[in-house]
């Protein structure tokens, strides 16, 4: 390992000119990472079995000398990886296509053995960089943009050449630096921008010059979506494919995930036995969820915001109307389903803050459970500046709550929309993009102004909530979020025979995939897949299914 040591210092010392302290620690860095990938190379067999197993299964499936290729975006997580390697070759042999899969960012250090599995289904991994003509592009556009910028909406609505990725750009800026809303004179927006820009710019002139029959990325949010963007307005087909389902994105719905929108439709076309035991099903999952059990239908928690534990009175006794405000995550991805009534959730706080000074309610915060580090420190913020703002403890039982006098709980998108609805609560929307919109369980104002005219006069809202709308929304997400057996064949029996969630996220996803590989399933899979392309549709469904 000597020999390794002094080999990278020689290639490090060629690359940046000299070894100095900085340049050490990198190379210290790179020798663990390399120990690191050494060790799952050769010693980790669930690895190994799996590149043999697709060695085996892929031959002859992508054309590798046609200048018609079909793109993935490079992701490490294990069981998008066993998902891209039946999508990219379904789509490499409809396309008679080679399969390329690049890095995003421009300095996106490739692993050696993220290589070596994409390989092993006939994929070409690669990173890129803008050559000299584009980098000035990059400037002088970057330089043009940002003094255009005047406010939080500029940013939203920002387009080039009539591509849309502002929102994206927003999303990104505030998931990169942590922070709750996008202030246009802080230096790091004008980084973010430049950011965005140098990706637009790559994958303009990478489509133009390029045969692209597809595109497959990892999310609909932040700039990894700029490549779809750009392939949408080419008009080339766009996916997101991963072991929880098939998404094909176009012109009007730009994010996956929100086919509920179709819900109500969908749930008419079912047959009548199947309509009376989904309700059936539903009811019965919401009561377990509402028991307390940790994870219904929610396999990644970890806490149940519905325990039967009792803490001391949480709200006032007053005769005062009492309101909720359910609290999102200020910094991941506010536009994740699209376009809410406010440009983040800062200013939806901000908003409600000066409602709060106007009325004579009690107004009571409360986060998730699993709510992420730094947004209770935006929320002491608020808190301190409305006076009427008081944040009660995460893990307070909602059975509690409502028990206690809640009177209607603010959101703008969140599962509380259908879980309030299920205990007769009134809840109000902040978003026409939330998953509840096809239904009447919620009110959903379609402006700021009707959304201030209501919190206005909360004491006299009512809504008739049918509590059948609330089990047939809830059946349909169900049966969406069982797609992820498009491959897994039971995605629940799969997490629960591996240890839980987060193992899906190690080696043993490929082992236990390899362990229970059929060739009746493999070609179920392909088959489905193949369905689902040539129908167009936009997420994969039940008939697309072989049996």
């Amino acid at each position: 390992m000597s020999f390794i040591w002094l080999c990278l210092k020689k290639i490090y010392a060629n690359k940046l000119g000299k070894i100095n302290i900085i340049n050490i620690g990198k190379i210290k860095n790179f020798k663990q990472r390399l120990f690191k990938e050494f060790k799952l190379l050769f010693f980790d067999k669930s690895i190994n079995s799996f590149i043999q197993h697709n060695k085996e299964i892929w031959q002859g499936f992508s054309n590798n000398d046609s200048k018609a290729e079909v793109l993935f975006e490079l992701t490490g997580m294990q069981p998008n990886i066993i998902s891209y390697s039946y999508f990219a070759n379904v789509l490499a042999k409809k396309f008679s296509a080679r399969i390329k899969v690049y890095s995003f960012g421009e300095n996106r250090h490739l692993s050696f053995f993220l290589k070596r599995l994409y390989k092993s289904f006939s994929a070409e991994v690669f990173s890129y960089r803008l050559n000299k003509a584009q980098a000035r592009e990059l400037r002088e556009l970057c330089d043009n943009i940002y003094y255009r910028i005047n406010s939080k909406d500029d940013v939203y609505n920002l387009k080039v050449s009539e591509i849309w990725f502002g929102d994206l750009l927003y999303d990104y800026h505030l998931r990169t630096y942590q922070i709750p809303t996008v202030d246009i004179k802080d230096e790091r927006f004008k980084e973010s921008l430049k950011k965005a820009l140098y990706q637009f710019i790559f994958w303009r002139d990478y489509f133009n010059n390029h045969d692209v029959k597809a595109i497959n990325i990892s999310h609909c949010c932040y700039l990894i979506a700029i490549p779809m963007r750009i392939a949408i307005c080419y008009g080339i087909p766009a996916y997101q494919v991963n072991a929880h389902g098939c998404y094909h994105m176009n012109e009007k719905k730009l994010w996956a995930y929100t086919d509920y929108y179709d819900y109500p439709k969908q749930f008419s076309k079912l047959s009548q036995n199947e309509k009376s035991e989904g309700l059936k099903i539903a009811k019965e999952r919401i009561e377990k969820r509402f028991s307390g059990e940790v994870g219904v239908d929610m396999p990644y928690s970890t806490k149940s915001a519905y325990t039967t534990f009792k803490k001391d009175r949480i709200l006032s006794d007053s005769n005062k109307f009492k309101i909720l405000i359910a609290a999102h995550c200020f910094f991941d991805s506010p536009h994740g389903l699209g376009y809410n009534l406010f440009v983040d959730f800062y200013e939806w706080f901000e908003f409600l803050g000066s409602i709060s000074e106007k009325t004579d309610y009690e107004w009571y915060i409360k986060t998730h459970p699993d709510f992420l580090s730094g947004n209770l420190e935006v929320l002491n913020k608020f808190t301190t500046k409305y006076s009427k703002f008081k944040m009660i403890p995460s893990d307070t039982s909602h059975h509690q709550l409502i028990e206690e006098g809640i009177d209607c709980a603010l959101t703008t998108y969140g599962t509380i929309g259908w879980e309030y609805a299920a205990l007769g609560k009134l809840i109000i929307n902040a978003s026409l993009c939330n998953p509840h919109i096809a239904y009447n369980f919620n009110i959903h104002p379609k402006s700021i102004t009707e959304y201030e005219k209501i919190l206005m006069a909360l004491p006299g809202q009512q809504l008739d909530i049918d509590i059948n709308e609330v089990y047939e929304y809830y059946y349909m997400k169900l049966g969406r979020d069982n797609m992820a057996n498009w491959l897994l064949l039971d995605y629940d029996s799969f997490i629960e025979d591996i240890g839980g969630y987060k193992n899906q996220f190690t080696s043993i996803s490929y082992q236990r995939f390899v362990a229970t590989f059929s060739h009746d399933r493999h070609k179920d899979a392909l088959l489905m897949l193949n369905n689902f392309i040539d129908s167009g549709d936009y997420c994969m469904q039940k008939k697309h299914y072989s049996n």
